[in-house]
């Protein structure tokens, strides 16, 4: 199936696109619960013969409104719409939030940009969601407006659950972020129905893996997507876009790898305080130049903590060791290397 449209304005809306079913959400992570439910919207829409839609913002509207940065989204701007755009939509509104776009009371958020702009004709919707200015309208206020404007309103659980779990429970953007700052990348993975990923540019670094043996990828500081805490994991790299000059080079596709995030405590020189890095050992590919590349990383389990060891030499051993557990780890997962995501 195609990806969907992404449209950034109003404008971009194509006419022949008609009336339309629309959900309306931050999506951070497009998680199994959002997942659930974007497959309502798309099953509502067909019942009545409308284009399924799903209205999104970017920045997130508490970064403008409240405080920015906080909170940490799991995904940014460009994953998030490409997860998006893989459901089952006809296509995905994201706006700019702004300050003043934040001042719409929500009749005329619901006019301008739903009844108007979208040709709206069903919402699907949380009992608890909220919106307008000052987050002043409910569920009652849109009942109230699609009496007004002719739209049907239809009530879903914003979030979904763990179906596997006893206790049906809430899936959420911060669980999902709480599981990844505290390592638990495979808690994560369970309730985004996908392994947790970051993207970056391949950086140069000290290239003190190169010197051990065990080369190395190194993202930037501020990659996109929530970086885990810190520890060592078994995941994936793709390369995702080739720098100029390495087009001759089938780009690697999820290639098993050994990733290492913090501060190389090992190599600590007692001066300024270490940065923070994001290192991934790619098995088997040690002769693909990555600098420059675009790479994705995915995780899959935590192996265990950052550790100081007392030589190279025993760090070198202990890189063996994590080697043969991702090999092992991604073997016991089922997840070949050039398996979905």
């Amino acid at each position: 199936m195609p990806a969907a449209p992404v449209w950034r304005r109003l404008e971009d809306v194509p006419a022949s696109l008609g009336p339309t079913a629309v959900t309306i959400g931050n999506f951070d992570g497009v998680h199994r619960g959002h997942a659930r439910v974007l497959a309502q919207l798309a099953h509502e829409a067909s019942e009545r013969g409308l284009a399924p839609v799903a209205l999104t913002f970017w920045p997130h509207p508490r970064h403008v409104c409240v405080e920015p940065g906080s909170p940490v989204l799991v995904t940014d701007r460009g994953d998030r719409d490409e997860l998006l755009g893989a459901q089952d939509l006809a296509g995905v509104l994201d706006l700019e939030f702004t300050w003043d776009f934040a001042q719409h009371s929500p009749e005329d958020f619901v006019r301008i940009f739903l009844v108007e702009g979208l040709g709206m004709r069903c919402i699907v919707m949380g009992a608890d969601s909220l919106f307008g200015k000052d987050n002043a309208g409910d569920i009652t206020t849109m009942r109230e407006l699609g009496r007004a404007h002719g739209f049907e309103v239809v009530l879903v659980d914003e979030f979904g659950c763990d179906e596997a779990g006893p206790d049906r429970s809430r899936i959420s953007s911060s669980g999902i972020r709480a599981a990844l700052e505290r390592g638990d990348v495979a808690d994560a993975a369970r309730m985004l129905g996908r392994p947790h990923r970051v993207t970056d540019v391949v950086h140069h670094g000290f290239k003190r893996g190169r010197e051990l043996g065990f080369p190395t990828a190194n993202l930037g500081p501020h990659p996109d997507g929530l970086v885990p805490g810190d520890g060592v994991y078994a995941g994936y790299l793709t390369v995702v876009h080739q720098a100029p000059g390495h087009e001759g080079t089938p780009p690697l596709v999820r290639a098993p790898a050994t990733i290492s995030i913090g501060t190389n405590p090992t190599f600590a020189t007692g001066g300024e305080p270490a940065p923070r890095m994001v290192e991934a050992y790619v098995h088997g590919s040690h002769d693909h130049d990555l600098y420059g590349d675009t790479v994705r990383l995915e995780f899959v389990e935590r192996q265990r903590p950052t550790l100081c060891f007392g030589s190279a030499e025993e760090l070198v051993e202990q890189m063996e060791r994590d080697k043969a557990v991702t090999v092992r780890t991604l073997a016991e997962q089922g997840l070949g290397a050039h398996d979905a995501p």
